[in-house]
């Protein structure tokens, strides 16, 4: 059997219907599951107006339901006399059932009371109309509403519902509201229609122009907007943008309309921000990639329209006067002159404002010039952290129209300032980068201002209190751990993390704002980098458990930790490492409970083999030190692998738990410095 089942309504908003979809069709896979009612495949379609699924093959029956649950043991269940206990009593109430129909069941493990059940599988056409009804009732979006006399709450007023069970109406009502066979096309370009199977509808909802396929709708809008530019044109399409417009329309029609030239003395990205966030528009390029004062807007339609082409043109133009008007109102005066206006911008209650921001990222910024050795590009690290925030008071971020593009203002208003290239370059960079996967710095003074606001804003978070939980994390201090990893990182930085947390820890202190134990919040902190950074690493491909090797010793110079775990990557695939495994896991589980080891004795050696052992010890310690030390890992790892003829040698010839106390604490000494020289540079017990 094949069900249609749409929920018709107002127009929803785009973002809400993807996962109005994805849930829909998750709650209608788990009822179904619960419910023992077999089927093929669950497919989704979906417009502004409508949310449709389509079920494949699904059962005419229930599975049948036979089941036997075990209850107390036979002399738990009865007392001596042979009476139902209460223990009994309490397991045939669960079931449901008389005394009388529980019965002994034999089991390996003895005798117990149980209770079977046989429960004949109905047909699938009763049960659905209950499943679709409280489909309908149990979906929730991140805002609902109620109309008229209704009680429902849903994203908007739903209008109709059509649910086909092959050729048959599944019949139910929720407030009024029925179900039926009857669907609408385009609210403009099509009307009402009866369908009385699947393979109409879909005829018939085409016919109505509207291309409820999601995907398909999505690229067809991808063509048409292509097609609408000339040779020597190429139209600008963001996806986020793609899937907005997409689940804005049912059927799409590209115009191509224009705006006055004059507006293109605005940087261009400020135009393209209006065009595509505010207007939902495709800007249009020329071949170099300046922007043309052309754009393309994707109607809800069938056919061409100038009356759509000069109303958008006009909204556009009024878009694109206020944007021209803030840049000319910041450019009439200096960047500079609006770090003072930052002293009126709360950052975070207990943390002040931005402008106190700003003067402790200067002093993170010193930290890390003296740390790296930039003190010739101090005085432009410096000035980038000064103006770094500046435009978050202009006009054209001030007013919240245009915050996406913070960074971007403050290095052109730089520039147009007097700011040298690299103070420009790095009051734009500091932000990057700003999500998984975006750019990061290309110089080094957007990297140091960069990673000088994120530390503060991570260190000043956790030293008041306000650390993430769960999907909780308004401040991003996530994804500014992440930043930090990824700049260190690509920058290839040999910075401790311990000491620069510590460092903005101690400005916090000084600034009389920390407002818990320092070293309590230092810990937390470094916790913190620690699992960002395993996520960093596991996405460059490395394996989880040499990540966990590694990090489980140290997480502070990030640089030093990667080619550790680099090094270590290629030597757990040779053979040389896998023969050695075995005989590296039996000394960690041998000496894992011992503490520190004590000074070796070589009076109690009762064999040779135990000097062989303490004289080649010494000599790997010595070696092992120097290597770990030095960052020669490739000579490290090759010093241990050598070790494990003699280390075997050892475990064949001596009983290690020796009864005399003394000569048992000596030989778990020496397994003890051995397991400490394989855990230096990372713990390989964890090794897989």
């Amino acid at each position: 059997m094949r069900l249609l089942f749409e929920v018709g309504m107002e127009e929803i908003p785009a973002r809400f219907l993807r996962d109005a979809l994805k849930s829909m069709k998750e709650s209608l896979a788990a009822t179904l599951k619960d419910g023992r009612i077999e089927y093929a495949d669950i497919k989704t379609y979906g417009t502004p107006r409508r949310l449709v699924l389509e079920v494949t093959d699904l059962a005419p029956l229930q599975k049948d339901l036979d089941t036997v649950n075990l209850g107390p043991a036979r002399h738990v269940a009865y007392d001596e006399n042979g009476a139902i206990s209460k223990a009994g009593m309490g397991f045939v109430k669960s079931q449901g059932l008389k005394v009388s129909e529980i019965e002994i069941i034999k089991t390996p493990k003895g005798e117990y009371i149980g209770a079977r059940k046989f429960v004949k599988g109905k047909e699938t056409r009763e049960l659905l109309p209950d499943i679709l009804k409280n489909l309908v009732l149990g979906l929730n979006f991140p805002k609902s509403m109620r109309w008229a006399d209704k009680k429902i709450r849903f994203a908007r007023p739903i209008q109709w519902f059509l649910a086909l069970l092959d050729s048959e109406v599944v019949r139910f009502s929720i407030e009024g509201m029925e179900s039926g066979n009857k669907s609408r096309g385009h609210r403009f370009f099509g009307g009402e229609f009866e369908v009385s199977s699947a393979d109409e509808y879909f005829a018939k909802i085409r016919e109505n122009n509207v291309i409820v396929d999601i995907d398909e709708r999505k690229e067809l809008i991808r063509r048409l907007v292509q097609s609408a530019c000339n040779k020597k044109e190429r139209v600008l399409i963001e996806e986020e943008l793609l899937e907005e417009v997409t689940n804005l329309v049912e059927i799409p029609y590209a115009i191509v309309g224009s705006f006055n030239a004059d507006f293109l003395e605005v940087p261009q990205e400020v135009l393209i921000i209006s065009m595509e966030v505010h207007q939902r528009y495709f800007p249009i390029l020329d071949e170099a990639g300046k922007l043309l004062p052309k754009f393309i807007v994707i109607r809800n339609g069938v056919e061409d329209s100038d009356e759509v082409r000069k109303g958008n043109e006009k909204v556009l133009s009024a878009r694109l006067a206020d944007a021209r008007f803030f840049y000319q109102e910041d450019l009439k005066r200096p960047l500079e002159h609006n770090v003072e206006k930052l002293k009126t911008v709360v950052f975070q209650k207990d943390l002040g404002t931005i402008y106190d921001k700003i003067v402790r990222m200067e002093k993170l910024g010193r930290f890390l010039i003296e740390k790296l050795n930039y003190e010739t590009s101090a005085h432009e690290i410096l000035r980038v952290i000064r103006l770094a925030k500046a435009d978050l008071v202009s006009d054209m971020i001030g007013e919240k129209e245009f915050t996406k593009l913070q960074g971007f203002m403050g290095a052109d208003y730089a520039k147009k300032s007097g700011e040298g290239e690299k103070v420009a370059r790095g009051i734009e960079e500091h932000y990057y980068p700003r999500f998984a996967g975006d750019r990061l710095p290309a110089g080094i003074e957007g990297c140091v201002a960069g990673l000088a606001d994120r530390m503060d804003t991570l260190a000043g978070c956790f030293g008041v209190g306000v650390i993430p939980s769960g999907s909780k994390d308004p401040f991003a201090l996530r994804r500014a751990a992440l930043g930090i990893v990824n700049l260190i990182l690509n920058a290839g930085l040999r910075l401790s993390l311990r000491e620069f947390a510590s460092c903005a820890l101690d400005v916090l202190q000084e600034g009389g704002v920390l407002k818990r134990p320092k070293e309590e919040v230092l810990r937390e902190v470094l916790d913190f980098f620690a699992q960002r950074a395993v996520n960093v690493f596991s996405d460059a491909g490395y394996p989880r458990d040499v990540i966990a090797s590694v990090l489980a010793v140290t997480c502070d110079d990030l640089v030093r930790e990667r080619e550790k775990i680099n090094t270590l990557s290629v030597f757990v695939k040779s053979d040389d490492f896998r023969k050695f495994l075995p005989t590296l896991k039996r000394v960690e589980n041998i000496s894992k409970d011992f503490g520190e080891p004590a000074r070796i004795n070589p009076a109690r050696f009762e064999k040779d083999v135990e000097t062989e052992l303490y004289t080649y010890a010494r000599n790997l310690e010595e070696q092992a030190k120097t290597f770990a030390e030095k960052g020669e890992y490739i000579s490290y790892f090759t010093a241990l692998l050598q070790s494990g003829d003699v280390i075997n040698r050892y475990f064949e010839q001596v009983m290690i738990m020796a009864e005399n106390e003394d000569v048992r604490k000596n030989r778990l000494s020496q397994v003890k410095t051995l397991a400490n020289l394989f855990n230096l540079v990372a713990d390989l017990d964890k090794i897989e």
